[in-house]
């Protein structure tokens, strides 16, 4: 897909999400799809070549970059106040996709309907996030594999010590509040 086309689509799907967020609704459908272009947006101004939708030559993650065999998957999560914090999270289901369906995954985190912060991860980062909230997911049968993100570690890290469940604390979720910036580096995407 040529950049200019990507640029089109991510202007129009933020007046879209700007609409929305105005009368007052959300749509996580939508602002999902608005945070695929815009990784798209961003491969492509590293002057990638990228394939999105049903121009994937690998249809396994959300984006392909075909002359370098890469499969990013990128998930999208809004900021929420909630037990006294704000919070949202990546979403893997049972894991499974973590070490089958993508090489790097981008979360894109989004505050007020705004987008935030990007995060890049390799799979390997995310092998631990397997199956990891088991005990606190809100679907715990269907979506048990969670990666969470607060604005700082002190409120993640009052959130397990609230709920009793320290031992649930990944050591990729600690190095993600307490050094944000190293999961910021666009050049892991190689």
């Amino acid at each position: 897909m040529k950049k200019k086309d990507i640029i089109e689509i991510v202007n129009h799907l933020e007046k879209a999400l700007n609409i929305l967020n105005a009368t007052g609704l959300r749509d996580s459908k939508l602002r999902s799809k608005y945070a695929e272009y815009l990784v798209a947006l961003k491969l492509a101004e590293m002057r990638y070549e990228v394939q999105v939708m049903n121009e994937r030559d690998d249809r396994s993650a959300d984006i392909y970059i075909p002359n370098k065999g890469i499969r990013v998957e990128v998930k999208s999560g809004e900021y929420r106040y909630e037990d006294g914090a704000y919070t949202t999270d990546a979403s893997f289901g049972h894991g499974n996709q973590i070490e089958k369906k993508f090489d790097f995954c981008v979360f894109v985190t989004f505050d007020k309907g705004r987008q935030k912060e990007f995060f890049i991860f390799s799979s390997e980062d995310l092998k631990e996030v397997k199956e990891s909230k088991r005990n606190i997911a809100g679907f715990p049968k269907t979506n048990p594999c969670l990666l969470l993100r607060y604005r700082n570690y002190e409120e993640y890290e009052k959130y397990f010590e609230k709920i009793g469940r320290k031992q649930d604390m990944l050591k990729i979720e600690i190095d993600l509040h307490k050094y944000p910036e190293k999961y910021q580096d666009w050049d892991k995407i190689k």
